[in-house]
């Protein structure tokens, strides 16, 4: 029975499958990217500005690794952070990237920090970013669009880490609150879509992710009293 629908892993993978397409662009083409042109890249496409500490390839064994890696919210959310992600490894399929399908043999990404922001208009980070990345469909739902024609065709291992997740109000910092997710190391294989990250949405409830503004829904088999309202 589907519990719930984990949007968090719709918003990571959308930042992820971006630096990964731009990255593999860059590498068919023959040409060097460095540091500052892959921030500008994700900038332009994603409309967040990116801050890279560390960015390394590896042409021969099909690698790409960011260290540091933070992203920051648009002005209207007070340009406060977003996301802190310490280390996103790829390992690629070469041969079918030729094919135009993007193939990910090995994705490691450790978050260190998520931030939910609420503007003074009431509305949130996260919505904004949806709504902005992930289009709606005909039939109501959100899809994530492929890029300059490249194919998704699934994650062979994820190992997948989030530190924690914190609420900010930019109107009202008393209801400012924190969420230590603590996941550490969580393997998941054969990847294709949300639906592949059996208990991800249970752990990120269970863990608090209600409470700090995550959209995750109260899992159906979970008993007992109910928890504190998610905040608004």
């Amino acid at each position: 029975m589907k519990l719930f629908q984990s949007w968090f892993f719709k918003i990571l993978w959308w930042l992820t499958f971006v630096v990964i397409v731009l990255v593999v662009i860059v590498l068919v083409n023959r040409d060097w990217i460095v540091k500052g042109l892959a921030e500008q890249q994700i900038r332009v496409a994603t409309g967040i500005e990116p801050e890279i500490g560390d960015f390394s390839i590896n042409v021969l064994d099909s690698k790409v690794t960011l260290g540091n890696l933070k992203l920051y919210n648009l002005a209207e959310f007070g340009g406060t952070l977003f996301l802190d992600v310490p280390d996103l490894h790829i390992e690629y399929d070469r041969a079918a990237l030729r094919r135009r399908e993007l193939h990910i043999t090995l994705m490691r990404v450790n978050v260190r920090e998520l931030d939910v922001v609420k503007n003074a208009a009431g509305a949130t980070n996260l919505t904004s970013f949806i709504n902005r990345m992930l289009p709606q469909t005909s039939r109501g739902g959100r899809s994530v669009a492929s890029l300059n024609g490249y194919k998704f065709t699934g994650i062979d291992l994820l190992n997948l880490s989030l530190g924690s997740v914190k609420f900010v109000d930019l109107k009202d910092q008393r209801r400012n609150r924190i969420a230590p997710i603590g996941i550490q190391n969580q393997i998941y294989t054969n990847v294709q879509s949300a639906a592949d990250l059996h208990g991800l949405a249970e752990q990120l409830w269970l863990r608090g992710g209600y409470a700090v503004g995550l959209p995750v829904n109260r899992p159906i088999r979970n008993a007992g009293p109910e928890p504190a309202p998610k905040l608004p």
